[in-house]
């Protein structure tokens, strides 16, 4: 996915918005970066515009020359910048649309089609691909798929979730304190890093949800982590959040993806509480990461490049027809 074009900065991003930002992006340290994102990158996938990328640059934001001369930045801070000035960017339209699914499944029922879309790691081998999906309830579905086979499908049902059942006080006040957090995308060497997420008063949603289940276990509830997709259109999205035992059933909790939401997606309201379980909007893979998809053997490779990449792609379909 790429934005057609970045927006030009106007009158409303002032130095002081850039400074107060590039001093957040300041205290992620620089091992974690990596400098691939190119200027027309900047654009096309951030919305940051050449006039834009240039204040940055003035202001401080790191860069590297490449071999062939040109400046690179790195693609997470230039999210980040896109994010918090407001700019039309790739992952601002995932958001909007995470909202617009959270909105639509509180009018009525409906599904999700869920198609898993892979691309060869090793295009040119000899014979078709064969892979090993990880699907949403922990299923693992092999399939043989050659160019115009359709991928592995799974339909989810949609709807308006139960009623949130009632926070009690104290894991409620642990809600509030990790929405305190500042969102920020983070590399995965360090999002998980508790002793960086306490210090700086930065995390990302992953991140968040090992405070999240850290706070919760001393608290004394019972916890388990979880990995899967937030399911929205046309393409849902990898994601991690913590689930708490309440009345038997768990409950999806994720202050720091709520605060973004209300703060990012005009489809959800500013005052949406932060103690709003998820349930609905994520479907649950595993415990853990798990990659999406392995190619040719049963095993993970031990060299993430060499997994399929998997776009996930979603259709919604209302009650009766299609949406």
């Amino acid at each position: 996915m790429t934005v057609a074009a970045g927006r030009a900065p106007g009158p409303a991003v002032t130095d002081a918005m850039i400074g107060a930002l590039l001093a957040d992006v300041a205290l992620i340290p620089d091992e974690h970066r990596r400098y691939t994102c190119a200027s027309w990158e900047a654009r096309s996938q951030h919305g940051v515009g050449p006039d834009l990328l240039e204040r940055l640059v003035r202001a401080g934001l790191s860069s590297r020359e490449g071999d062939d001369g040109e400046r690179r930045y790195d693609g997470l801070d230039l999210g980040n910048i896109a994010l918090h000035l407001g700019l039309s960017s790739v992952r601002r339209i995932a958001i909007r649309s995470w909202g617009r699914t959270w909105a639509r499944m509180r009018r009525g029922p409906g599904r999700h089609v869920l198609r898993y879309v892979p691309t060869c790691p090793d295009p040119g081998h000899p014979g078709e691909c064969a892979y090993r999906f990880a699907l949403p309830g922990g299923e693992l579905r092999e399939a043989v798929l050659g160019p115009l086979d359709e991928p592995p499908a799974v339909t989810l049902g949609c709807g308006p979730p139960p009623p949130a059942p009632r926070l009690p006080a104290d894991l409620a006040a642990l809600c509030h304190e990790i929405a305190e957090l500042r969102f920020y995308l983070l590399a995965e060497s360090i999002r998980w890093d508790a002793g960086f997420m306490r210090t700086t008063g930065i995390a990302d949603c992953g991140g968040s949800s090992t405070l999240l289940l850290e706070g919760a276990d001393r608290l004394g509830y019972e916890t388990r982590r979880s990995f899967g997709l937030i399911v929205a259109e046309p393409f849902s999205t990898p994601h991690h959040w913590g689930e708490v035992r309440l009345a038997g059933a768990w409950v999806p909790l994720d202050p720091m993806t709520m605060k973004v939401l209300a703060r990012w997606s005009p489809s959800v309201p500013d005052d949406t509480p932060v103690t709003r379980p998820l349930t609905g909007l994520v479907t649950r893979i595993s415990g853990e990461w798990v990659p999406p998809a392995t190619h040719g053997s049963t095993a993970a490779p031990e060299d993430p490049a060499d997994e399929p990449r998997v776009s996930y792609l979603t259709e919604y379909h209302a009650h009766g027809g299609t949406a």
